[in-house]
């Protein structure tokens, strides 16, 4: 037996794709999730776009965050709900509860709004990984290879 609470996607998330449905047509506010290695945010936008439709996405896939429709902006883009935290309306900034069409709530609060712990270990860590990226994994690698200096004339 299947326990609903543990159904991806939620009964939720059809409600709040029903809500975007009827506000087909309308200037909404979307706040759409920026990911990249080191970190994950949000970007806001002040300037409206005008939902025209929405699609259905063929592969959903919840460990890449893909759901399971598209919403087709008049910017030209498609963007996937699993990509979106925030849909509103009337306000792009602290919107009353009646004027969100659509959270991610799974994202805002486990991921946007999670506690942060700022360590020295955490930053070494941190910086040790993205310098590796850089320089490579193999410590003075970089630096012995380019220890001799230029010759000049």
């Amino acid at each position: 037996m299947l326990d609903s609470e543990n159904l991806w996607p939620t009964h939720e998330y059809y409600q709040q794709v029903e809500r975007l449905r009827a506000a087909i047509g309308q200037a909404l506010y979307v706040v759409e999730i920026n990911t990249t290695d080191i970190q994950t945010g949000v970007k806001f936008s002040d300037k409206p776009l005008t939902l025209l439709g929405i699609a259905d996405y063929p592969q959903p896939d919840p460990y890449r965050q893909l759901c399971p429709h598209l919403l087709i902006l008049d910017d030209g883009r498609g963007v996937n709900l699993g990509r979106v935290a925030r849909v509103t309306i009337n306000s792009a900034y602290s919107p009353a509860p009646e004027n969100i069409l659509f959270l991610n709530r799974e994202f805002v609060q486990n991921v946007l709004s999670a506690p942060r712990s700022l360590s020295r270990a955490s930053v070494a860590a941190t910086s040790r990984a993205l310098l590796a990226q850089i320089f490579g994994d193999t410590p003075g690698k970089y630096l012995a290879s380019h220890a001799e200096p230029p010759k000049i004339g």
